[in-house]
């Protein structure tokens, strides 16, 4: 059986403009995306890599896992931040400008603009609660990677724990032929943990690292899902970040309903809360025009988080209101968000019926993922910038990878402010944001302006209240959003 495609959302790396898309200037007359003709390139991969679209393992085009040539070809469409030796400090925002032509933001920043700074004058730091990261692999420099970015933004070292479950092979040399594919997921470790420890600088992070068996027909979830079912039984309550995902076609209907049916039970059973990045290829699946989204965004049981464009100033604060994610560039890459063909709509969705129909519409709710508007994090494996290397340095990254893991840090607060498991976040979630003068009140800010439209899918665009490609907002004051969200918890549900 050829392995099904499975993709790390994330975008690590700058990317010059292939080409130029128009966005659509208002949603589609009969609320759904309009396919228009589908863009070709012999280079998916390499465009892939230089946007920082990380494919595990692939069917069709993306049967093979990124290989050294693929690297090397990202080097023509994009500049990498490299490393500037072990004691730098990162760039600043006025260096990625200067450098790459657009800024990059830290975790201090980011705090700012979300007003987490504010809610951690409040009390809520993340104390008391846990944030668990299962990923395939994992990297054996997880713990002093964090510790250097924790130093040069004077957050506390953060208490990490790595629980493996079963044997881990070790990571191979930067000539060997897996490890691109390996570099990679080590680096979206660390990236994760790296943003939820930003916004939750006093939670416990803990990593379940599995083998990645990906020959069988759930590409990989059955081990992901029985080290969070282990975990989760012991540590009821926690919030899990996940930032991959298949597109449903990958995989046949009956093997998602079964894997979401584990789902559904860590969250009844064990009151998880799942936090899921929502894709980068806009509407699509990156290899074809067709309307996608991934899985396990796609479940009604998950919080699925969109990228958005964010404004600031070198201090933090916004200049203007954030924006969807999109594609100037004709690069396609843009925010995941559209219908599930293979889940109905929730309950929480049917105030959108009119939108979904009997389809769970995808995402929830949306932060920081645009490749204009980059986050820094420290990595000693790297596959960016068209090299593979275990020198360690400053990385900027972008995608729904970023979006996701600072919503997850976000949740911890709330977890910690309602002094009680939340299990599903979304009965919660749209029931504040349904509240009148949402902004005012509930700390959540509308996203109105914005398209997910790539080449060759015209896509979605944002609207006033939900819509596909930013759910119901984007986090605008956090010291509201979270006593907001703990009033309401799991009695919402």
């Amino acid at each position: 059986m050829s392995p099904t495609k499975c993709k790390i959302f994330s975008a690590i790396a700058a990317g010059t403009a292939l080409a130029t898309v128009g966005a659509l200037a208002a949603w589609p007359a009969d609320s759904r995306p309009v396919v228009a003709v589908a863009e070709t390139s012999p280079s998916v991969l390499a465009r892939q890599l230089a946007q920082g679209i990380l494919p595990l393992h692939g069917g069709g085009p993306l049967q093979t896992r990124i290989s050294a040539q693929d690297v090397r070809a990202a080097k023509t469409l994009t500049h990498g931040l490299t490393a500037a030796g072990e004691g730098a400090a990162p760039p600043t925002t006025a260096q990625c400008r200067a450098q790459f032509g657009a800024p990059c933001f830290s975790v201090r920043q980011l705090a700012r603009a979300y007003g987490v700074d504010d809610a951690r004058r409040e009390g809520w730091t993340g104390k008391g609660t846990t944030v668990v990261f299962p990923i395939w692999y994992g990297s054996p420099t997880l713990k002093q990677d964090l510790a250097r970015f924790s130093t040069a933004y004077g957050l506390p070292t953060p208490d990490t724990e790595v629980r493996q479950f079963g044997t881990i092979a070790p990571m191979p040399a930067p000539d060997a032929p897996d490890a691109p594919f390996r570099y990679a997921v080590a680096e979206e470790a660390v990236l994760d943990m790296s943003m939820v420890h930003g916004m939750a600088p006093d939670a416990k992070l803990v990593a379940l690292v599995t083998p990645g068996n990906f020959d069988g027909p759930d590409a990989g979830y059955a081990e992901i899902l029985r080290a969070m079912r282990s975990y989760a039984r012991t540590h009821p309550g926690a919030v899990f970040s996940q930032s991959y995902g298949n597109y449903e076609a990958d995989l046949p209907a009956r093997v998602l309903r079964g894997l979401d049916r584990q789902v559904a039970q860590l969250a009844e059973r064990h009151a998880a809360t799942m936090i899921v990045s929502n894709g980068d290829t806009g509407n699509t699946s990156g290899t074809s025009p067709d309307p996608a989204v991934p899985w396990p965004a796609s479940s009604p049981h998950v919080t699925a988080v969109a990228g958005t464009r964010m404004h600031l100033t070198d201090a933090g604060d916004r200049t203007r209101p954030d924006t969807v994610w999109d594609d100037p560039h004709g690069t396609g890459m843009a925010t995941g968000g559209g219908l599930s063909a293979v889940f109905g709509r929730p309950p929480y969705q049917d105030p959108y019926r009119n939108l979904v129909g009997n389809r769970r519409g995808v995402a929830d709710i949306a932060a920081n993922g645009s490749g204009e508007s980059r986050v820094v994090f420290y990595s000693t494996y790297n596959v960016l910038g068209g090299q593979i290397d275990r020198d360690g340095g400053w990385r900027r990254a972008a995608g729904t990878s970023v979006a996701a893991p600072l919503i997850a840090g976000v949740t911890a607060l709330v977890r910690q402010a309602a002094h009680r498991p939340l299990g599903v976040l979304n009965p919660a979630l749209y029931r504040v944001a349904a509240t009148p003068r949402r902004a005012q009140v509930s700390g959540i800010a509308d996203v109105t302006t914005g398209c997910n439209s790539v080449p060759g899918n015209q896509g979605w665009c944002a609207r006033p209240g939900w819509d596909p490609v930013s759910g119901v907002g984007t986090i605008g004051d956090a010291a509201r959003l979270v006593p907001a969200l703990a009033r309401l918890g799991r009695s919402a549900r």
